[in-house]
């Protein structure tokens, strides 16, 4: 699997149409479609994914066979590994990318010399297994009012 940079509008432009399909495959069935719609629009548009990338965010398109197949943003901070994106596609699940992505990460963090931290919605109880059994544990929950009366309700997690 290769990872490509995301660090300009026409690159994003390219890619968009494929988180938009991640987003309703992951969260529709957890949060509605009035709340990934409101989530698309508030927190992952182009604008501002693209402000997000100015502010030292790192996007990376994941490709397999000229394909995006998924998508994955971090942000390095002076006491954690922030990993705040990590989503494959549906037809791509369960074929060991994220084992991959993972691995990246893992050694990202060994780099820079800090955890690993990432929130994931209560309700995506096939992700929270995926990093339980990655060597991440629970620090706490947080929820968050997002406006219209949304909320995020996740759980924080942490791997040394």
């Amino acid at each position: 699997m290769e990872r490509q940079k995301i660090t300009s509008k026409d690159q994003l432009d390219n890619f968009y149409p494929v988180l938009v399909k991640i987003w309703h495959e992951v969260f529709t069935p957890i949060i509605g479609s009035n709340q990934v719609e409101y989530m698309l629009e508030h927190y992952q548009s182009k604008e501002l994914i693209m402000q997000e990338i100015d502010a030292d965010v790192n996007y990376y398109a994941l490709v397999l066979d000229n394909q995006y197949v998924g998508y994955t943003a971090y942000k390095v901070t002076p006491d954690y590994l922030y990993l705040s994106k990590i989503y494959i596609t549906s037809e791509y699940r369960n074929k060991g990318l994220m084992r991959e992505v993972f691995a990246w990460f893992d050694e990202l963090s060994e780099k820079y010399g800090v955890k690993q931290h990432l929130r994931v919605n209560q309700g995506n109880t096939q992700a929270i297994s995926v990093y339980q059994h990655l060597g991440f544990v629970l620090l706490k929950e947080e929820i968050t009012d997002i406006g219209d009366g949304y909320q995020m309700v996740d759980y924080v997690f942490e791997k040394e």
